[in-house]
């Protein structure tokens, strides 16, 4: 299982979730879940589309449990800058405990 972050992806380029739908042809439900991470199970086409609107490449539209690190050190950065109570620090910390979980569940 992966982890999106197609949401971050959007929101650094100001695509709005209305405009990523009607540049792809995706629905923004769908969209929306799949940057909750309640949709686990996208077709290679929807990734290529989603990855093209975003100017990525598709693996870029992913965590790994390898970047739990990484996350951290972000997550802590975030603290600093914006408090710990801030939504910012928890939408790293999400992302942190999916991965972790994801871990668990593959050992």
């Amino acid at each position: 299982m992966y982890i999106f972050v197609i949401k971050p992806l959007r929101e650094k380029r100001n695509i709005s979730l209305y405009s990523l739908s009607k540049f792809t042809g995706i629905s923004r439900t769908y969209l929306r879940s799949l940057e909750n991470n309640q949709v686990f199970n996208p077709t290679m086409q929807i990734l290529n589309k989603i990855a093209n609107a975003l100017n990525v490449s598709i693996k870029d539209l992913f965590y790994y449990g390898n970047d739990i690190e990484k996350l951290r050190a972000e997550m802590h950065k975030k603290i600093e800058i914006f408090g710990l109570d801030s939504k910012e620090v928890l939408e790293v910390s999400q992302i942190i405990d999916l991965l972790i979980n994801v871990k668990m569940k593959e050992s």
